[in-house]
């Protein structure tokens, strides 16, 4: 029989051995990342509180009014269209949809046309 070598037939040559190559595992600490992964000695990560170790500091709450000529001067619907007003107007460009939400607002929240132009010339500094 020509197709053997050595006493072996060809489907009895083990690749890794012909290349030199270790069939088991690596042996030393630390070359096993799945045995790295899944090693019950690693910390586990609390569920609930503080991930980082700090210390949190609570302070008891304080409520202070601020005193203010707009807020004085305006009811909490007028302070609220205000902020609304603000918010739309930060570009200077007022579009069609942010046209009818404050209108909408003004009815819903009694605001007269004449207070809403009062508004905006504060807004604008005028």
């Amino acid at each position: 029989m020509e197709s053997e070598q050595g006493g072996m037939d060809e489907e009895e040559i083990d690749p890794f051995a012909e290349l030199e190559v270790s069939t088991q595992a690596p042996q030393k600490k630390g070359e096993n990342m799945l045995e790295a992964l899944m090693n019950e000695e690693d910390e586990i990560v609390p569920t609930q509180g503080n991930l980082f170790g700090e210390t949190v500091v609570e302070f008891e709450d304080v409520e202070l009014e601020i005193e203010s000529d707009d807020t004085d001067s305006l009811s909490d619907a007028e302070q609220t269209y205000s902020m609304l007003l603000e918010t739309v107007w930060v570009d200077d460009i007022l579009d069609p949809s942010e046209v009818e939400l404050l209108a909408r607002k003004r009815d819903e929240l009694n605001i007269s046309f004449e207070k809403h132009l009062m508004m905006v010339r504060k807004i604008i500094g005028v």
